[in-house]
């Protein structure tokens, strides 16, 4: 099973096991405080702390930022296996996002005094800057963890993605028996849509869904409209009309479903490579401090 795979289960899973209710205010908000109390801490000591020239990561308190920071950049980016391991709890998992989420935001205050907020052209800064960018994705993504897996597990309705299709497929085919003995216009329209409706499509329209040209709503207006007076005549124009409307009802469920997962995607698309970037940034300005040491 690959990353996706795991992405697009778990997120259901976790949505299920009610992962998300309570890591915010885990424990009484435990890690919080633990954040709190560091930045604290570390501001205090900013403050206080009077070094030659101006405030620079080169100064004994500058070093144990440092080293505070880098040990919870390499502890965040763990939580990045720790979580698709299949060993985890649902406790488990409240346990880590919530240590993830508010010692992720410390790490803002701690970098950023280790800094002493002198910004330049150079691998340290890009370093920060980094960090900044990644905690930034992580914050965004603790919005979509807490709200689409849900999002997901509801528009589903207890359907996976393949039982969608498989009823899809179902309903074209009593669509186009029912429409046998009704007029070439309609049967063409049935027909088309059929064997031209999409789910998926490329990244916009997988991301709008809405925007989709779709055959088989298509052929729902034109009955509904052109010949909607027969219905009163024939069932079989009634029935046309009742299952491509269960028909369009599934559709909008199952594009709905694969717009999730390419927000889930697109969201690792950018979280993922700036987190190995932050890592080879750190790494690379740790070198830098020691050779020039």
């Amino acid at each position: 099973m690959n990353s996706w795979t795991l992405l697009e289960t778990g997120a259901s899973d976790m949505s299920s096991r009610n992962v998300h209710d309570s890591f915010f205010i885990y424990k009484g908000l435990k890690f919080l405080w633990y954040a709190v109390a560091l930045a604290f801490i570390s501001i205090v000591l900013y403050i206080w702390h009077n070094p030659l020239g101006e405030p620079n990561g080169g100064s004994w308190l500058g070093y144990t930022l440092g080293i505070i920071s880098a040990v919870l950049v390499l502890w965040l980016t763990w939580f990045g296996v720790r979580k698709r391991q299949y060993a985890v709890s649902a406790t488990g998992l409240k346990v880590w996002l919530s240590a993830h989420i508010y010692l992720g935001l410390a790490l803002v205050v701690t970098a950023t005094l280790h800094s002493g907020f002198q910004i330049g052209w150079n691998i340290h800064s890009i370093a920060y800057i980094l960090m900044l960018l990644t905690v930034l994705s992580g914050v965004v993504g603790v919005f979509i963890y807490a709200y689409y897996p849900k999002l997901m597990t509801k528009n589903r309705a207890g359907l996976s993605l393949d039982e969608m299709m498989g009823q899809i497929s179902e309903l074209d085919q009593d669509i186009l028996k029912a429409g046998q003995q009704l007029p070439e216009e309609i049967n063409t329209a049935l027909l088309k849509a059929a064997t031209e409706t999409s789910i998926g499509g490329n990244i916009i329209e997988k991301l709008s869904p809405k925007n989709i040209d779709c055959p088989t709503l298509n052929a729902r207006n034109l009955i509904e409209e052109k010949f909607a007076d027969m219905g009163l005549r024939d069932q079989n124009i009634s029935k046309v009309i009742a299952l491509l409307a269960k028909k369009t009802k599934l559709l909008r469920r199952a594009r709905r479903d694969i717009q999730i997962k390419v927000i889930l995607r697109v969201w690792l698309f950018f979280h993922i490579p700036l987190s190995i970037g932050l890592l080879a940034a750190l790494f690379s300005h740790i070198l830098a401090v020691f050779f020039y040491w």
